[in-house]
């Protein structure tokens, strides 16, 4: 059994491995199933994919806590946290602005049904 959690490596690691590889920057705070049917998409076109947690404004849960759910999607080769390694990306598919909505989606949600 593989603990993913050996797919998170260092950025200047990123660094090395990120050559040719198309590289999703995003948040997943938190991560949710849209999520991952979006990584999965882009795999399909793309192949195992790179992933660079940022920090959002503001937030839910600690990085490592993303990065380590991020690792645990099949579709996902390796994860490092920080943009550190973004030059050397040859490809980036920005998801920060779709993780905002997503988050903002997920808290309305759960404020109506609070209050409903």
């Amino acid at each position: 059994m593989l603990d993913t959690r050996s797919k998170i490596v260092s950025a200047e690691t990123a660094r090395e491995r990120l050559a040719g590889r198309p590289l999703v920057v995003a948040y997943f705070d938190p991560m949710v199933a849209s999520h991952t049917r979006r990584l999965h998409e882009l795999a399909c076109q793309l192949g195992r994919l790179a992933i660079c947690i940022c920090d959002p404004p503001d937030p839910l849960l600690p990085a490592r806590a993303r990065a380590e759910l991020a690792a645990a999607c099949r579709d996902v080769e390796f994860v490092f946290l920080g943009e550190g390694a973004l030059p050397h990306a040859s490809s980036i598919i920005d998801e920060r602005e779709g993780d905002l909505e997503r988050r903002g989606a997920l808290m309305r949600l759960v404020r109506s049904r609070q209050n409903g």
